[in-house]
């Protein structure tokens, strides 16, 4: 880790610090529901101390006007990242369970990205104060890309990870604090959506970007935008395979459930279902079970393996009420359906067929293994 390793506190103002409250809640490990440490839990003193330091180094500091300055100062951040990447990727699977496999997308990618960044990138609106709020589906590769977006822009970060990932903030923050300007990036980590709230309706922020859950996301919107900000909402959200008739049924089945099973179907965009035709469900939900069947669900530490566990015992339990709900609209259980029995949070590959194309299951976002072979409507 970074030099600012220890004490673990919030990375604010170009140091590291405690709550003000002295407030902290524990990290667990998925994979086997053992706690891990404790992680700072912010409340509104912290959030508005982050927005002060945010907004002091963009009024006034020369980080805004800079652009050499900035592009200089992101592609070291980037440098410092990948200097880091293994403990990084080690830490991510320790905290949310992202198998250790994934590494590029969920951390070298990103990391990739931020280092060619040039300062003469198009602004998309005023730079100012943002906030940043990352999902635990996507612990650092959300927080890098609209990190480096937005100083590259001109911009300052207070960054609101989710509480299932905080660790992961925290460390990029610290590492940041080794070469970055004070103040440029600040983190909070919370468990608390009223402090989300509280940066979203602080006077002193500009702009806010949220990568989340749709129930949080709505709230921090309707906040936003009452409060004259600038929103950026992505919900991500299911995506659908449709089969032509006359395609390699197999082989596109195989490969979605091949997708899907990415950190136990924790992921944005993820392909969650196969739209067939009528006559060809049987044998695409034949091919559905006998892929999905094959996925090994293992420690996320392993380099072999692509399925986890699910991030928390929130996460495991909404899957399973996705499940049931399946039940509910009709569709048939034809492979897994339940938490493995192991300790931690695991659910089993899961295939259901005999779903209409408009239920919920298939329409919303399930972030878990579980694969629909849906019936042209």
């Amino acid at each position: 880790m970074s030099k600012h390793a220890r004490p673990r506190g919030l990375p604010v103002d170009g140091v590291e610090r405690p709550t003000a409250d002295g407030w902290t809640f524990p990290a667990r490990n998925p994979a086997t529901a053992e706690p891990l440490w404790d992680v700072p839990d912010a409340g509104l003193t912290d959030a508005r101390d982050a927005v002060t330091a945010a907004r002091r180094a963009f009024d006034a500091t020369q980080w805004s006007s800079d652009a050499d300055l900035r592009a200089d100062a992101v592609r070291r951040l980037a440098a410092a990242v990948a200097e880091h990447a293994g403990e990084l990727v080690a830490l991510m699977a320790a905290e949310t369970g992202v198998p250790v496999a994934l590494r590029s997308s969920h951390l070298d990618d990103a990391v990739a990205a931020m280092g060619s960044a040039t300062g003469s990138e198009p602004q998309r609106g005023p730079a100012g104060v943002t906030v940043v709020v990352t999902p635990a589906t996507s612990p650092l590769s959300v927080a890098l890309t609209e990190i480096g977006r937005v100083l590259v822009e001109g911009g300052t970060v207070v960054l609101k990870p989710a509480p299932e990932a905080a660790t992961a903030a925290t460390e990029l923050g610290r590492i940041a604090l080794d070469v970055l300007p004070r103040g440029v990036l600040n983190v909070v980590t919370t468990r608390d959506v009223d402090v989300a709230i509280a940066l979203t309706l602080d006077e002193r922020v500009d702009a806010v970007s949220l990568t989340g859950s749709p129930f949080v996301a709505e709230r921090m919107q309707v906040a936003g935008e009452r409060a004259g900000k600038r929103v950026r909402i992505d919900m991500g959200g299911p995506r659908t395979v449709r089969v032509a008739d006359d395609a390699e049924l197999e082989a596109v089945v195989s490969a979605t459930a091949y997708d899907l099973t990415a950190n136990a179907g924790q992921g944005c965009g993820l392909p969650t279902s196969v739209v067939v035709p009528v006559h060809r469900h049987a044998e695409a939900l034949q091919a559905a079970v006998a892929a999905m069947a094959d996925v090994a669900v293992g420690d996320p530490t392993d380099p072999a393996t692509r399925c986890g566990p699910l991030r928390s015992v929130v996460a495991r339990d909404r899957v399973r009420r996705y499940v049931d709900l399946g039940h509910t609209e009709g569709g048939d259980v034809a492979l897994g359906g339940h938490p493995l029995d192991r300790p931690g949070w695991w659910f089993a590959p899961t295939v259901i067929g005999g779903l209409a194309p408009g239920s919920r299951l298939v329409r919303e976002e399930v972030l878990g293994p579980v694969l629909m072979v849906v019936p042209a409507g």
